[in-house]
């Protein structure tokens, strides 16, 4: 397991990411993704009960954040 921190650049992260991994990225509480899940902000993969982030969702989420904030 490869142990992701704010540091790590988002070509590194993992193609998908748990929920927890995708909060100690963007330094925020794991509660804070799963709202942005559930307000659709987030894009995220249902595999069962899990809930998984792929990157590319995660640099869109980013990207958009940075647009509203410019």
């Amino acid at each position: 397991m490869t142990l992701i921190s704010r540091l790590t650049p988002v070509a590194d992260l993992p193609e998908l990411m748990r929920v927890t991994e995708v909060a100690l990225w963007c330094d925020c509480a794991s509660g804070t993704i799963y709202q942005a899940i559930r307000a659709g902000d987030l894009g995220h993969v249902r595999l069962g009960r899990l809930v998984r982030v792929p990157r590319q969702a995660l640099q869109d989420w980013i990207s958009a954040s940075e647009r509203r904030t410019a």
